[in-house]
């Protein structure tokens, strides 16, 4: 198997709000179909998880993605058409708390979760329900920063599940701003123990649309001035803060992350990582990698992409071109397709 140098399919910068308007969404809204399913069966089947799928034309495998903290389906639209373009069917599950997905508050701006085995125990269910409806296809997982964390897991606790995972800017560990990590962890944990799991973290705020290009986690403004719309224009999508409950749970994740995934993961990964990363470690993530070819039981790739911020996919041109590049050729049998 061989990259693809170049990724020639990708929407360029100075016509991206056209083609995306006239080209990319009436592609997709012929696709798409979209269900809610109980997250588990008995006391919280009203629970249900939010689901988009789109069907490629002539498939050759199935893509699952797992997004990230506070995003939604709609910000991966442009992602889910190159899939479609180059093979895959496409399903995106919203995490609990997120998008049209069942939530523990009613406040849109507000990340909150009850316990850390939560989201992938949903995605796995969303992924065993993929893989009936297509038993004939390989089944692939790309997933970006929390959603990177919640599909390590899953592929660690059903190893033989994916055949091969994508992980861009994984939250192994999070980074906690002027705050050690560890103190963040302290304060998170005794605000859940005086039953302040809900509230906003120490330092967070509701969502307020005054997020700035020049200090967001991507590179290429036309991508960040639409998604700013759109969740300007949707409560849905406004998740914007974690709450104590959130910071705990996340610790927990990336506690069984660094002691414990590593040793199941049984599909080749490739783990892209950001060369300025304000929101989650890159040296948690070497050392992820590191233990995971170290045990022998598959291998992880790591690939430093120079000049680029926590959102890689939300890049430049020429940073894109490599990008999807070293995406497709990864999940390709030969890397010969790539060609959008």
């Amino acid at each position: 198997m061989q990259d693809c140098e170049k990724y020639s399919g990708i929407i360029h910068e100075e016509e991206y709000a056209e083609q995306m308007r006239m080209t990319v969404l009436p592609y997709l809204s012929a696709r798409c179909r979209e269900t809610w399913i109980p997250c588990i069966q008995g006391k919280e089947k009203e629970k249900r998880i939010h689901i988009k799928r789109y069907l490629a034309d002539q498939p050759r495998g199935v893509a699952v993605i797992s997004h990230g903290f506070s995003e939604s389906a709609r910000k991966y639209q442009e992602i889910i058409y190159y899939f479609l373009k180059e093979g895959y069917h496409v399903y995106l599950p919203e995490h609990c708390g997120h998008g049209l997905s069942y939530r523990f508050t009613e406040d849109p701006s507000l990340v909150h979760v009850d316990h850390w085995s939560r989201y992938s125990r949903d995605f796995l269910r969303v992924s065993r329900l993929i893989r009936k409806a297509h038993r004939n296809l390989p089944m692939y997982l790309f997933a970006h920063s929390m959603g990177g964390a919640v599909a390590a897991i899953a592929a660690a606790r059903d190893p033989y599940m994916y055949k091969k995972v994508i992980l861009s800017s994984p939250m192994i560990r999070s980074l906690t701003g002027g705050v050690p990590y560890s103190a963040a962890v302290r304060i998170a944990r005794a605000a859940c123990r005086s039953g302040k799991a809900m509230d906003y973290a120490a330092g967070q705020k509701p969502y307020d649309g005054t997020e700035q290009f020049e200090t967001s986690s991507g590179l290429s403004r036309p991508r960040f001035d639409r998604y700013k719309q759109i969740r300007m224009e949707n409560r849905a999508y406004q998740t914007w803060s974690p709450s104590y409950g959130w910071v705990y749970n996340a610790a927990k994740m990336n506690r069984y992350l660094q002691q414990h995934a590593w040793k199941e993961i049984a599909a080749p990964v490739r783990l892209f990582q950001a060369e300025t990363d304000r929101l989650v470690s890159n040296k948690a993530q070497d050392i992820f990698a590191e233990k995971i070819n170290a045990y022998g039981k598959t291998t992880c790739e790591l690939i430093k992409m120079p000049g680029t911020r926590h959102e890689i996919f939300n890049g430049p041109d020429e940073i894109l071109e490599t990008y999807w590049g070293k995406v497709f050729g990864f999940f390709g049998e030969d890397g010969s397709s790539c060609m959008g």
